[in-house]
């Protein structure tokens, strides 16, 4: 038996490495690549295209809401919307002003907490994983109240809550996809829980292929029990200048 276990390791793990060392040298990896990643974070434009749905607690049926479509542009770690329309309709008023849930996230602003090693996120790795045919590593984290996540904001109250999840990196160890949950909120909050899951791929803008978001999810459930549901679809990257065809591979 000690045999089989040590022969299934140096099987996983290719040679007989430690596979403590092994999964150790990927999060190193993931860790660097992330952070140069983020920190030379292209400035863009895209279009962003929102669904809502809302649904009561006890429910799996989501009603339709409402569809909100921008213009978001990317600058660092703060995104800006113009050109909004919901329903088809121009709003000339800010976003802020949308009724209903105002999502945000969902393009970068989640991996510095994530790989950053001074944050007290913790990560552990879970193996290989295929997803939608691509070979990817999984690995599941958890970050505690007031760590390096962003804080909530909703009407004048405010919480730094918990989170936890799982990353999945390709082989180079760029993230593909996120998924994080936010719970542990105060009694008096206005939700329970918030999901967030994003998706990365490699977009061309011009000659150039960038690894951009290009959809998003995200699921509220309010202290009532009601649930809203917004999937975001982010197309037709582009930088600042100019406009360009996109490509995705």
């Amino acid at each position: 038996m000690v045999v089989l276990t040590a022969l299934l390791v140096s099987m996983r793990y290719g040679g007989m490495a430690d596979p403590d060392s092994a999964a150790d040298r990927r999060l190193a990896q993931a860790r660097e690549v992330n952070l140069e990643y983020v920190s030379h974070m292209p400035d863009f434009v895209a279009d962003e295209k929102a669904k809502r749905f809302t649904s009561d607690n006890n429910s799996r049926d989501w009603r339709y809401s409402d569809t909100v479509e921008t213009e978001i542009a990317f600058k660092g770690d703060s995104a800006v919307r113009e050109q909004i329309r919901k329903d088809g309709k121009p709003w000339t008023r800010p976003f802020e002003t949308l009724p209903g849930f105002k999502w945000s996230g969902g393009f970068g602003t989640e991996i510095r907490p994530l790989f950053d090693p001074a944050c007290p996120t913790t990560i552990t790795y879970e193996g290989p994983a295929e997803i939608h045919g691509k070979q990817l590593e999984k690995y599941r984290f958890h970050s505690p109240a007031d760590g390096c996540f962003a804080r909530f904001y909703i009407d004048s109250s405010q919480f730094n809550p918990g989170r936890t999840g799982y990353a999945l990196v390709d082989d180079g160890g760029h993230l593909i996809e996120l998924e994080e949950t936010a719970d542990g909120f105060p009694a008096d909050f206005k939700f329970t829980r918030r999901t967030e899951h994003v998706t990365w791929d490699y977009v061309k803008i011009g000659n150039d292929s960038h690894l951009l978001p290009v959809a998003a999810t995200f699921e509220i459930v309010y202290s009532s029990g009601l649930r809203s549901r917004i999937e975001v679809e982010y197309r037709n990257h582009r930088h600042f200048e100019a406009s360009t065809s996109v490509e995705f591979h």
